[in-house]
């Protein structure tokens, strides 16, 4: 039996997702469309346990004139074209604050043939303010039913759902009637002219009393959007994020190496094939815990991101950096897609279809590699550990030296990002530069279920990475640092790892790296996160043994001295990315010399650079 599917339309910033959440719940998955790599957030409203209804949350767009990648694949979605699978059932989500804007493209699809069925979000805040409408005449005037909903707290969503379960079936064979040349037309001065003065009436005749407007927004943006104040507030929010990474995720890190630990002594105590011992404690365990007891400090990272955005911050920390990246070649949208790198390289550069101009676009994917993602956390982690001690700065208990160092490695990849930025507007060919356009939401208070199920979804990635990738890799080194097995003699000299760590230790030598170091490294052109188990192989430590990460820490120092561990810490913060970001960018740029370009002066910059950190460092230490 097919499940009908419902797909939800309508501006950024109207509360679609959140509405999107509340349908779904935590029946939800990311997919790509197609043939092309934009996502599409797919969940399933349940009854009794079974899947009902299909839900598929399109990406934002204002009009069906279309600029971007993410608003191009929302307009082929509603006009019905071939490559995509299309919805037995549109919806388009309203912003009751701001109507004037988001009745724009209901009077673009009443206009094509569309069956409106229009939801009134946000209507408990719009209410707040003072809002009434006439509801009934707004739906004979328009043609369709409005349903008001919040999806902050829910109301009108039972509604929905049951309007939903009987309006599916008789949706299905919608015709759309499309212009003779639609583009042309829906950029007709015209064509939009006419639009606006049918909103301006529809609104005057329906609207019982006025929206009263947001005087809390102005006097925080008053303050928030200030060149002085609000260049505080943003570094200021950036320092307590990194300081609380440390603080907060302390104890989470501790319980699950207490977990791991006690699976090492059960695995150890009912196995008793020493080979086979050895596979699952120190290949799958410790291969694998090595980098999930760093999912803490990832999943509040994530937390933190999220928070932003809900809260309206993100949109106002692109505006003000517009001017300072914009001389430096990148627009003020290019502020999204470096933020998402921050979780993973992989959906910042396809975050990067937000930026309509081509150069731009092209500029931003080649810098976003210098932006640290999660991936790097772990390893930024163990190696703070092992030469930051963790002091108070300026005396404050609170402000912690690590947590500062941290905060300087993610600030040092967005500068250099920025540096690099204005080399490639430099050497690039001219195209004429973007205008920032874009609307700034209200303030709004996050609730804890959004960020809560955005939170899992990112857990939810990360640990099948580390269930799949990370996994095969750790397994991979395992293999290597066990065989070829030879009686009497420690097993990691003579393996097959030592033997490619010795191949390439003379490319590292002058970076302070020896055969060991070399060895944790290379495997990290699958994932980075494996370096810090493969340095526990390689040193010998055992994930989940009492006190891993001190005895880590402890080792790395006395083996490895600081300067090589600084080039260490200092090549990760420029190094190439993984295969799977490379396979992306070629998929976005559909070339292969744009990948080879990134991976090349990237791997140029991380190797002078450690080469620098480390004769600062093994002299001044």
């Amino acid at each position: 039996m097919t499940i009908p599917r419902i797909a939800l339309v309508g501006m950024p910033n109207v509360g679609k997702t959140a509405l999107f959440n509340k349908l779904t719940g935590s029946h939800q998955r990311v997919a790509n469309f197609p043939g092309i790599t934009v996502e599409k957030k797919l969940g399933w409203i349940t009854e009794k346990g079974e899947k009902i209804l299909e839900v598929i949350d399109l990406p934002g767009l204002y009009s069906l004139d279309a600029t971007t990648l993410d608003e191009k694949v929302t307009k082929d979605f509603l006009l019905q074209k071939e490559k995509l699978q299309s919805a037995d059932l549109f919806v388009l989500v309203l912003d009751a604050t701001n109507l004037d804007k988001s009745l724009y493209l209901a009077f673009q699809l009443k206009q094509l043939g569309y069956p409106l069925i229009l939801v009134l979000n946000l209507i408990d805040e719009a209410r707040r303010r003072g809002l009434e409408l006439d509801i009934p005449l707004m739906e004979k005037k328009l043609g369709g039913v409005i349903i008001p909903t919040s999806g902050a707290t829910g109301e009108g969503v039972e509604t929905f759902i049951h309007y939903l379960k009987q309006e599916t079936n008789r949706i299905n064979e919608v015709k759309i009637q499309l212009p003779e040349s639609p583009q042309k037309t829906f950029r007709s001065p015209s064509y939009v002219n006419g639009i606006f003065r049918e909103i301006d009436k529809l609104l005057k005749e329906t609207t019982i009393k006025t929206i009263k407007p947001d005087h809390l927004t102005e006097r925080i943006d008053h303050l928030v959007l200030h060149p002085i104040w609000g260049s505080l507030i943003l570094i200021t929010t950036l320092l307590t994020i990194f300081q609380v990474l440390f603080a907060w995720s302390t104890p989470l890190t501790e319980g699950i190496e207490y977990c791991l630990e006690l699976m090492s002594i059960f695995a150890s105590n009912h196995i008793s094939s020493d080979l086979l011992k050895s596979l699952v404690v120190d290949g799958v365990i410790s291969g694998v815990g090595g980098v999930i007891v760093f999912i803490p400090q990832i999943v509040l990272l994530f937390l933190f991101i999220n928070f932003l955005e809900d809260l309206g911050y993100l949109g106002r920390a692109a505006f003000m950096l517009d001017s300072v990246m914009r001389k430096l070649g990148l627009p003020g949208k290019a502020v999204i897609p470096l933020l998402s790198s921050h979780a993973c390289a992989i959906p910042g550069i396809l975050a990067t279809r937000v930026i309509d101009n081509h150069r731009e676009r092209l500029i931003t994917m080649l810098v976003i590699p210098l932006t640290t993602c999660s991936a790097r956390l772990p390893v930024y982690a163990i190696l703070i550990a092992a030469l930051v001690p963790d002091i108070p700065v300026a005396g404050l208990t609170w402000f912690r030296l690590p947590g500062l160092v941290l905060f300087g490695l993610y600030a040092l990849g967005f500068c250099t990002a920025l540096l690099v930025s204005f080399i490639f507007k430099k050497t690039l060919p001219f195209e004429s530069p973007s205008m920032l356009l874009m609307e700034l939401p209200p303030y709004r208070i996050p609730k804890f279920r959004n960020l809560f199920l955005g939170m899992m979804n990112k857990a939810k990635i990360f640990l099948k990475k580390a269930g799949t990738i990370i996994l095969a890799v750790s397994l991979v080194i395992w293999v290597l640092m066990t065989f070829p097995r030879v009686d009497g003699v420690s097993q990691v000299e003579t393996s097959y790892a030592a033997s490619i760590g010795h191949f390439f230790e003379p490319v590292f030598r002058p970076l302070g790296f020896d055969w060991r170091m070399t060895t944790a490294l290379i495997p990290s052109i699958g994932a980075r996160e494996v370096v810090v188990s493969a340095l526990s192989m390689v040193l010998s430590i055992q994930e989940g043994s009492d006190g891993y990460e001190q005895k880590l820490t402890e080792s790395l120092l006395t083996q490895f001295g600081p300067g090589p561990l600084m080039a260490l810490l200092i090549w990760f913060v420029f190094a190439p990315q993984c295969i799977s970001t490379f396979a992306v960018m070629k998929r976005e740029t559909n070339s292969l010399k744009w990948p080879l370009v990134m991976v090349g002066y990237t791997l140029a910059l991380a190797y002078g650079s450690a080469f620098l950190a480390k004769i600062i460092f093994s002299n001044f230490s």
